[in-house]
């Protein structure tokens, strides 16, 4: 039987009909891109230029004078007095700093100016207000003897009263056509008059994020701009304007344009290419902690003498609180001030990426190209042969996008057209595999179809997992910075949900909250009373400060709807971190164990013990009191290993005690919880585990 002349699409040319409209659809898409959901993709794979070659760091142009942690514990809290600023403008100007930048907006005057101070004191003689200091005038006479440049932040709307920069670019050419394209802003936010007027000159700071297509892009940065309008008035960005700043005052700044808007921009003998609006695209390297000097080192003398000689210094806030973050595509999370850093040395090293105007016309040629030649070539081919030329097609796409990246940072959106080609060879392809037996056919589509129905319910469980281990605090990053006590949890279903939690999250200031607990049953039932048990036990235990009270709420929550008649053992405790007290309350749950100076034992919970949840019924919980000491680490854990089984005997909780505590030798807490849980499922040796697996462990070190 002849069935390609017995069906439509094979008679003729109308074969190519559905491929012709799909390459036509894919043109649309990649030309529209942006406004899709695709950008995300062309993002990533930039992004993965980068990772794979990142730019090298060979030299250290810069360095960050960081108002940090150790600062303000020092000098007290942002803002500093102006003095202080001036006095470390003064100290890095006689170290030898090329250019100072301030990556701060002194938009106020100092609280202890002689007009903030006349506000505050209005019955001040007036012969006492001139001996009043004046820090303002202080700092402005630093700046005026150091090359200093201050920041400077446009604002899309005008706004009253809005200042605008003092030191424009003395000398910008830009072609007439270009100008429309820049980056324009109505007003801005600059520090204060006497403050620039003082400085060398002014820069832009702004650094929007890309606009965002998916929630992975959120908050990556990829382009920061090299110049910018404020009110008409050209204005380079912060360590363009240092770097023009050392060149010297009447250093000119370029911009080369075509017919689009800019190409390049040059200050003296550097250049960088740049979007046709002026704005950069990032070329980033590594991170490093060499880039970084606090300004209480600087303040109190404590650095080497080749610190600063030669060096672009700028100073900004690191401070946790105060800064503003950023995450790079090579997904670093850093200050915004070392994003400065990185655009003074692409353009000392002239480094950028480069996306011309160009490039999305090339990448569209690509597209049809390719796709033409996929729909005039694959159906002439076997499909073993045809897989190979479309495969051969798409790693030549997407490898070039490499290759034009390495030779001469170029971004190529080989990923994009290699997708949009996709449903393109897949719709040639399937003209040529059609079956030939009806009966085959039903016999492969009711296997199909329980293929599908298998792979659905596997997905829902696996995405049934993924939220319900999302749901769990992650106690690494829930509390970074904290040294009164730390953290370390994990939990690994037996199945793929499960029914125990854990949770930890802070009260106040100086109160925690650690909860774990088990669900009687196993799988979808015992995940969703989990979630059910552990947001509840959150919520009331924020509600009510006795323990007691707040399980026995949990308790009648979770008794209103609970057709299966589970129950859940819980512990639930409230540490205050800085004394050590701790509060705590045992519903049918295994006593925790406690380490103290190398002798191991359980936290005493027979006075306070009640049944687990929702088994009796209204029960009176109340909480117990003790108090941990310093070096004591708490275990809580669930019966996943004190129950943990070879097939002969149980791990047991003496055996899980004795771990504990030969785990001292461990540097880390997390180091001792992955010592426990190897040990667990060494036991086991390979059997199956019967029930979920949860440790908790918490290290007190008091204040």
């Amino acid at each position: 039987m002849n069935w390609r002349g017995s069906l439509p699409l094979f008679r003729g040319g109308r074969s190519r009909l559905v491929p012709l409209g799909l390459l036509l659809l894919a043109a649309l898409l990649l030309g529209y891109l942006d406004d899709t959901p695709l950008a995300s993709l062309r993002n990533a794979q930039f992004d993965h230029y980068q990772r794979l070659m990142p730019r090298q760091r060979t030299n250290e142009p810069a360095i960050v004078v960081a108002i940090d942690s150790a600062g303000i514990e020092k000098y007290g809290p942002w803002p500093w007095p102006r003095t202080l600023l001036a006095q470390l403008v003064e100290r890095l100007h006689a170290a030898g700093a090329k250019s100072i930048g301030l990556d701060l907006l002194l938009v106020e005057p100092d609280q202890y100016s002689r007009e903030m101070l006349t506000k505050r004191l209005p019955d001040l003689p007036a012969s006492s207000r001139d001996l009043l200091p004046d820090p303002d005038r202080t700092l402005a006479t630093a700046l005026a003897g150091a090359p200093t440049v201050l920041a400077v932040s446009g604002i899309v709307r005008p706004l009253p009263g809005a200042r605008f920069p003092n030191k424009p670019l003395p000398d910008f050419r830009i072609a007439p056509a270009a100008e429309s394209s820049m980056t324009r802003y109505a007003s801005s936010l600059t520090s204060l008059p006497l403050l620039a007027r003082a400085a060398h000159g002014e820069g832009v700071i702004n650094a929007a994020p890309d606009r965002l297509t998916s929630p992975r892009d959120r908050g990556v940065l990829r382009r920061v701009p090299s110049v910018a309008v404020i009110d008409f008035v050209p204005l380079l960005s912060l360590p363009l304007e240092m770097a023009r700043q050392s060149l010297g005052q009447n250093a000119v700044v370029a911009a080369e344009s075509g017919a689009q808007g800019m190409e390049r921009i040059r200050i003296g003998d550097h250049s960088l290419p740049v979007q046709p609006n002026g704005e950069i695209l990032l070329y980033f390297g590594r991170p490093s902690s060499h880039y970084y000097l606090s300004a209480a080192d600087v303040l109190a003398g404590n650095f080497l003498p080749d610190t600063f000689p030669g060096r672009f210094v700028f100073i900004g806030i690191t401070t946790t609180g105060l800064q503003d973050r950023v995450i790079t595509p090579l997904g670093d999370n850093l200050p915004g001030v070392d994003i400065h850093v990185q655009a003074l040395e692409s353009l000392l090293s002239g480094e950028a990426l480069q996306r011309p105007v160009w490039m999305p016309r090339l990448e569209l040629a690509v597209l049809v190209l390719s796709g033409l030649l996929l729909i005039f070539v694959i159906p002439s081919l076997q499909p073993r042969y045809a897989a190979l030329v479309f495969l051969t097609g798409i790693g030549a796409t997407v490898g070039g996008g490499y290759l034009a990246f390495r030779g001469g940072l170029y971004l190529f959106d080989g990923a994009s057209v290699a997708l949009l080609l996709s449903p393109i060879f897949i719709a040639l392809l399937s003209n040529t595999l059609i079956a030939a037996d009806r009966r085959r056919q039903q016999a492969e589509t009711d296997l199909q179809a329980s293929r599908e129905a298998a792979a659905r319910v596997a997905g829902e469980l696996d995405a049934a997992r993924r939220i319900q281990m999302g749901l769990l605090p992650d106690p690494g990053r829930a509390f970074i910075g904290e040294t009164r006590f730390e953290l370390a949890a994990l939990l690994e279903p037996a199945r793929a949900v499960g029914g125990d939690y854990y949770d930890c999250f802070a009260l106040d200031e100086r109160r925690l909250c650690l909860a774990i607990g088990d669900v009687s049953g196993k799988g979808l039932p015992a995940s969703l009373f989990m979630a059910v048990s552990k947001t509840l036990t959150g919520a009331l235990t924020r509600r009510n400060r006795d323990l007691g009270q707040a399980l026995r709420e949990v308790e009648s929550e979770l008794n209103r709807e609970n057709p299966e008649f589970l129950f859940v053992t819980a512990f639930v405790a409230v540490l205050d971190a800085d004394s050590g007290d701790l509060d705590y309350v045992c519903a049918g749950h295994d006593a925790p164990l406690l380490l103290r100076a190398g002798r191991i034992g359980r936290l005493d919970t027979q006075a306070n013990s009640g049944p687990p949840l929702c088994a009796l019924g209204d029960y009176p919980y109340g909480a117990a009191h003790t108090r941990l000491q310093a070096g004591d680490i708490l275990c809580l854990f669930t019966d996943g290993a004190s129950e943990a089984s070879n097939g002969d005997a149980f791990y047991g909780s003496e055996r899980l005690a004795a771990t504990l505590a030969a785990t001292a030798g461990e540097q880390s807490l997390a180091a001792r919880l992955e010592a426990l849980r190897d040990d667990i499922r060494r036991f086991e040796a390979g059997t199956q585990a019967h029930d979920d697996l949860t440790l908790l462990l918490l290290k007190f070190s008091g204040r």
